[in-house]
């Protein structure tokens, strides 16, 4: 399921497509887009269903990569440890925030998680995130960078267009990107 197709993006344009060239132009904007908003947000806003991944499990807790915690359901974790391969009750581990904690796993081992997580369909406001910068990328694109008549020439300058997300679409899309954030910690003796 794409975040957004061309369709969305000429029905938000409000013209028709003039010619196969601006049509691979705006295929073209749409997969830039479609990464800077997947790296944005640290998710490719896919559902997934029974896919497994590796985690390394540190002090009884494993990190979660940001792309899986959205509608995390596990079915199945498995401890690697010297002596073989634990399958675990759900009641030996459980979700909190970004982590996996184990009630009873030996420190510095892995475990296989199987699980499905991700959106079920395409959030509107990364869809509409999606096209409003193709769309504005359309309108900054250059297009004339010479013109000459006759003996008469004229040289405008040259954009060094380079498509970035805006401060518009970051915030929009600031509800889907993971937060890092810092706790400060002190003692009294």
């Amino acid at each position: 399921m794409p975040l957004a197709t061309t369709d969305d993006v000429v029905a938000r344009l409000g013209r028709p497509v003039s010619d196969a060239a601006e049509a691979a132009k705006i295929a073209a904007f749409l997969e830039d887009a479609v990464g800077l908003v997947t790296d944005y947000c640290h998710t490719d806003f896919q559902q997934h269903t029974a896919e497994t991944f590796d985690l390394r499990i540190v002090g009884g807790r494993a990190l979660l990569a940001p792309g899986v915690i959205p509608y995390l359901v596990i079915s199945a974790v498995t401890l690697h440890e010297d002596d073989g391969d634990r399958a675990l009750a759900p009641g030996e581990w459980k979700v909190w925030g970004k982590y996996l904690y184990f009630s009873n796993a030996p420190e510095f081992v892995t475990a296989t998680v199987t699980a499905s997580w991700g959106y079920p369909t395409v959030p509107h406001t990364v869809k509409a995130a999606v096209c409003s910068e193709v769309i504005r990328w359309l309108s900054v694109s250059p297009g004339t960078v010479m013109e000459r008549t006759g003996d008469l020439q004229v040289e405008y300058a040259t954009a060094a267009f380079s498509p970035s997300l805006s401060e518009a679409a970051k915030s929009m899309l600031s509800k889907y990107r993971s937060r890092v954030g810092s706790v400060s910690l002190s003692t009294t003796y």
